[in-house]
């Protein structure tokens, strides 16, 4: 069974982390990994539209509708779903990159502009990489530049392979 690397960007508005996380997918993804992503939100949103007939069951008070299709399902429900209980739709990935979630207990990638505001990593915990537009600085984190995807991803597989060794070491010292 593959376990799942969870991996959660974090950055201001407009620091282009979906951007990154979709060059990565798509890198990781032409290197055979399979590869889910979590992208969440602060406000409110709709994925169901006024007139579509999932949308008339779920407002006529179904728990929940599932809207089922070639190739494609969604489940629509009116319940915030924390990402311990979402990682159960992604035990067949082997990378799974989170846009957002910053206070949960995930390895962090800091995806800063040095236009946009003062980097602070004190108040995040996890974070084993900064990628910016700004030259290397001495922060205490790795660091990449925004557009080198490959030494990003590199990076990444890097440490995923050494929590996994020191996860071994631990299970069996233990």
């Amino acid at each position: 069974m593959i376990e799942p690397f969870f991996i959660s960007f974090v950055g201001h508005s407009g620091s282009g982390k979906t951007t990154l996380i979709e060059k990565l997918i798509k890198l990781a993804k032409n290197k055979g990994y399979m590869v889910g992503a979590v992208k969440h939100v602060t406000s409110n949103f709709e994925i169901d539209y006024p007139g579509k007939d999932s949308y008339r069951m779920k407002h006529a008070g179904t728990k929940r509708v599932a809207i089922v299709g070639k190739g494609k399902f969604a489940i629509v429900e009116d319940k915030e779903r924390t990402l311990s209980e979402m990682k159960k739709f992604y035990s067949d990935c082997d990378f799974v990159f989170v846009e957002g979630f910053k206070n949960e207990d995930l390895h962090k990638t800091v995806v800063y502009r040095g236009s946009k505001r003062d980097l602070s990593l004190k108040d995040l915990p996890s974070v084993f990489l900064v990628v910016s537009d700004e030259p290397h600085v001495n922060i205490g984190v790795v660091t990449r530049h925004i557009d080198d995807i490959e030494g990003i991803f590199s990076y990444i597989e890097y440490y995923k392979h050494v929590l996994g060794i020191r996860k071994k070491y631990e299970h069996s010292s233990g």
